[in-house]
């Protein structure tokens, strides 16, 4: 929330769903158009992998999002996250259409991850 009280956005790591084309934990988030571009999305996501490292012992986090989403892939970049291409797929809970094409992106326990 913002200091007006305005609900600005989540962020979190859940269990990725069963029938994707992968397992593990997922950390996602998601901002209200206000608050795009403030670094927001970068602190919060930071916070939840530093949670999902250091406190539930996670041996990684991946990230996914719509290949288009070129604003939360420079996100996961910022944190320390890798995308493989081989890694691409068509996200079977998204219709046909542009934003069923997704991207993953990891990030192993051990790595080096920027503090801000």
């Amino acid at each position: 929330m913002t200091a007006t009280g305005e609900f600005i956005g989540f962020t979190g790591l859940d269990p990725v769903d069963e029938d994707m084309p992968f397992t593990g934990v997922e950390a996602g988030w998601r901002l209200a158009r206000s608050a795009w571009g403030r670094g927001y999305a970068t602190e919060a996501a930071l916070a939840a992998v530093t949670f999902g490292f250091t406190t539930l012992a996670l041996p990684e986090i991946l990230a996914v999002t719509a290949a288009t989403n070129l604003r939360s892939q420079a996100v996961m970049r910022r944190i320390g996250m890798t995308h493989d291409p081989a890694e691409d797929f068509d996200d079977p809970s998204v219709p046909d259409g542009p934003l069923r094409a997704s991207v993953v992106y990891r990030l192993p326990g051990g790595a080096q991850r920027p503090t801000g």
